[in-house]
């Protein structure tokens, strides 16, 4: 099998997974009694910590010793070194495992998700977002990386729930992975679960927040119906598209249904669509509002009939999947 690091390595030759000032990381080794050896890694991971982990692993077993286990304390660093060494703890069929008030985030990720087993104290932090390039900002080559990052994870056997949060959450921000998140992917838990609310806001973006009043010319005062909102829409699109609203429709005969939608402009600039969808016979399943992100292939959709808010991307064929609940 090829390894993980060179899939992306052409996108990431100067791309870092998070936006802070890299300090390298610290490795150390601590052997036990009955001939294994546990490696620590804490700190930013640094060009050339694949090469120290991959000595450390020569330097133990020259020793017959086994490496078993790799402790992760590190909020991330330079995405290629961290898809390189969790390239070395795949094949090295390496546990992974991140202690009570650790962190790892961002590459460090890719290291955890990589490990034989997967362990976790109910209060270590561990966290995904996109990829950033060297100044923390996002550019085309970033988010190539990013697409570079979803393969190598979903490689690993990380759910698509996860992979989603990651795609869809930019680099200065961070989604901390829930219990649930983890034991998706096979985690182990230990230590005491916090059973107390915490204090940390949610990551999560809000359901979508349109005005429909203002939008639609609707008086503050009256009932806004599906009718008002699109009549609203069609007449917000025509103003912002030479006089005639932007109307899309199209079918997908394996899910026998059909979308009418128009779109539009919302107030801060992004992208939206109203949108309704039909069954074969005409008979509408769906009413959304939509918006969209800066590049169009992830959209947050709130439904107007049961109140819920989701997260769906688009893949190379166009198609939406949903990748989580807001």
């Amino acid at each position: 099998m090829r390894a993980l690091w060179s899939r992306v390595a052409v996108l990431t030759a100067s791309i870092f997974a998070c936006s802070e000032i890299a300090v390298a990381a610290t490795i150390s080794a601590v052997d036990s009694k009955d001939g294994k050896t546990r490696l620590d890694l804490v700190g930013d991971v640094t060009p050339g910590d694949a090469e120290a982990i991959k000595l450390a692993i020569q330097k133990a077993n020259s020793a017959n010793r086994i490496v078993v286990t790799i402790r992760l304390n590190s909020k991330g660093g330079n995405l290629l070194e961290s898809v390189k060494i969790a390239d070395i703890v795949r094949t090295g069929k390496i546990s992974t495992s991140v202690l009570s008030n650790s962190v790892c985030a961002s590459g460090c990720f890719i290291i955890f998700a990589a490990g034989n087993e997967k362990f976790a104290n109910y209060n270590a932090q561990i966290g995904v977002h996109g990829a950033s390039d060297e100044r923390g900002g996002e550019t085309v080559q970033s988010n190539a990386a990013t697409v570079g990052m979803a393969r190598v994870i979903k490689e690993l056997g990380v759910p698509a729930s996860i992979v989603g949060k990651m795609v869809v959450t930019p680099p200065d921000q961070m989604v901390w992975l829930t219990v649930d998140d983890l034991r998706s992917m096979e985690t182990k838990m230990f230590g005491k679960p916090n059973q107390l609310p915490s204090d940390q806001p949610s990551t999560s973006q809000l359901p979508l927040e349109l005005n429909p009043n203002a939008q639609a010319n609707v008086p503050a005062k009256e009932t806004v119906t599906w009718k008002s909102l699109v009549e609203g829409a069609a007449r917000l699109s025509a103003s912002q598209h030479n006089g005639n609203p932007k109307i899309l429709r199209f079918c997908q005969p394996e899910l026998k249904s059909c979308t009418n939608g128009i779109i539009f402009f919302a107030k801060d600039g992004s992208e939206s669509i109203i949108k309704t969808t039909e069954d074969v016979y005409g008979k509408v399943t769906k009413r959304e509002i939509c918006k969209f992100n800066t590049h169009g292939d992830v959209r947050t959709c709130s439904d107007w009939d049961d109140k819920t808010s989701s997260r769906q991307m688009q893949n190379v064929k166009g198609e939406w999947y949903k990748v989580g609940d807001e």
